[in-house]
C-alpha cells in the first residue's frame, strides 16, 4: 500500500470515528415519540441527507436501510482511496452477502419480488456493478431458481450447499452461514496477501471474525446433526488464532459441549458460555461474545495501531454497530417502547 494512501484512510477513520453518536445522542433518539420525530433529531447528524427524504410512512426497516448505505458508501470511499488495501474490498463482500441472505431466506418463505424490495437496498451492489445478480434472485419463482441463478458467481457453492441442508433441516440460518463463508473466504484470502508486519497489526480484528465464524460453523453443523464430510464444506481453510489440529478435533467432535471444552484450549477461553448453556443457547451465547470482543479489539486498535490498515477496519465496526443500534432504537419508538426499554437493548462502544 502506498503511504499516501495509508495517511488518506488512517485520517478519514479516526475524522470518522470523533463523529460517532455519542451515547447521549443515542439516549436523545430514544426518547423520540416517533419515527418523525426520530428522524428529525438525526437531520443534523451525516445519516440526514439519507433519512429526510424517506416515503411516508415512515417504518424502521426504510430507517434501517438508509443508514446502512451511508454505512455502505463510507467503506466503499475507504476501500477506493486504498489502492492495494485488498482485505478493506474483501470486508465490502458483506453487504452483499447479507442481501443475498435476506434474498434467499425471503425465498425459502416464498417471498416474491415487491416483498424482498422492502427488505433490501441494492446500493452495495449498484457501486460495484453486481446489482444484476441479486435482482435475478430476486425475482427468481422459488429457492431453486434462485439458487441457480447464482451459479458462477462466488456465492454460487455456498447458496447450493445451503439449499441442501435447509431442505433437510428447515433452519433458515444455514443461509447466514453460507453466505458468510464466501464472505469470510475473501477476508482470509486478502489477509494472508498482508505483509507480516501488517498482519500482525491487522490480526487481532480479522482473528475474531475468521475464527469466531469457524467456531460456530462447527457448532451449529452439530446441532444440525450433518456428518463430519458435511460440516468441512462450511469451514474456510484454515482459522487465523486456533491451531488446525484443535480444529479437526472440533469438527470430529461428538456434540457441542465437546466442541467448547476444545475451545477453552485456545486463547479465546475467557469468552466461553455458561457451563449450563447448551445448543442453540450456547452457540447464541458465543456469537454475543465473538461480537463483543470484535468491538473491543475495534476500540484498541485507534490507541495501538495508528498507521495500520487496522484503523479503518475497526472504524467501520463501529460504524456499523451505530447503524445498528439506531435501527434498535427506531424499532423500539415505532413499537412504543419505553426509552429505558429500548436502551437496555443499545450496545455501547467497548
Amino acid at each position: 500500500m502506498m503511504l499516501k494512501d495509508l495517511e488518506y484512510v488512517v485520517g478519514k477513520s479516526y475524522g470518522l470515528k470523533g463523529k460517532l453518536l455519542s451515547y447521549s445522542m443515542l439516549e436523545e433518539l430514544a426518547s423520540s415519540k416517533n419515527l418523525e420525530e426520530l428522524v428529525e433529531k438525526l437531520r443534523p447528524t451525516e445519516y440526514g441527507p439519507y433519512v429526510s427524504g424517506l416515503p411516508r410512512p415512515l417504518r424502521p426497516t426504510s430507517i434501517e436501510l438508509a443508514l446502512r448505505r451511508r454505512l455502505v458508501e463510507v467503506h466503499f470511499d475507504l476501500a477506493m482511496k486504498s489502492r492495494g488495501a485488498g482485505i478493506i474490498q474483501a470486508y465490502y463482500m458483506k453487504y452483499l452477502a447479507s442481501n443475498l441472505k435476506t434474498v434467499l431466506k425471503g425465498k425459502a418463505l416464498g417471498k416474491g419480488y415487491e416483498e424482498l424490495l422492502e427488505l433490501i437496498d441494492l446500493r452495495a451492489e449498484e457501486i460495484v456493478r453486481r446489482r444484476d445478480a441479486v435482482v435475478r434472485a430476486m425475482a427468481a419463482k422459488d429457492l431453486e431458481e434462485a439458487v441457480r441463478s447464482l451459479s458462477g458467481t462466488k456465492f454460487g457453492e455456498v447458496a447450493s450447499m445451503a439449499m441442501e441442508v435447509y431442505e433437510k433441516e428447515g433452519d433458515l440460518v444455514v443461509f447466514d452461514v453460507a453466505m458468510d463463508k464466501a464472505y469470510f473466504s475473501e477476508v482470509l484470502r486478502e489477509f494472508n496477501k498482508l505483509s507480516f508486519a501488517e498482519r500482525r497489526r491487522v490480526r487481532k480484528i480479522v482473528a475474531v471474525d475468521i475464527d469466531g465464524y469457524t467456531v460456530l460453523a462447527v457448532m451449529r453443523s452439530k446441532l444440525w446433526g450433518l456428518t463430519v464430510a458435511e460440516t468441512r464444506r462450511f469451514l474456510l481453510d484454515k482459522a487465523v488464532n486456533i491451531p488446525k489440529e484443535t480444529l479437526e478435533m472440533m469438527v470430529e467432535a461428538e456434540g457441542i459441549p465437546d466442541v467448547l471444552y476444545l475451545l477453552g484450549e485456545t486463547p479465546y477461553k475467557a469468552i466461553l458460555p455458561e457451563p449450563s448453556a447448551e445448543g442453540a443457547t450456547a452457540i447464541k451465547s458465543l456469537e454475543e461474545a465473538f461480537e463483543k470482543l470484535a468491538l473491543k479489539r475495534a476500540s484498541d486498535a485507534f490507541l495501538r495501531d495508528i498507521f495500520s490498515v487496522s484503523v479503518p477496519l475497526a472504524l467501520l465496526k463501529l460504524k456499523e454497530l451505530e447503524v445498528r443500534n439506531v435501527s434498535i432504537i427506531a424499532a423500539g419508538v415505532d413499537g412504543g417502547l419505553s426509552t429505558s426499554r429500548i436502551l437496555q437493548r443499545v450496545v455501547r462502544y467497548a
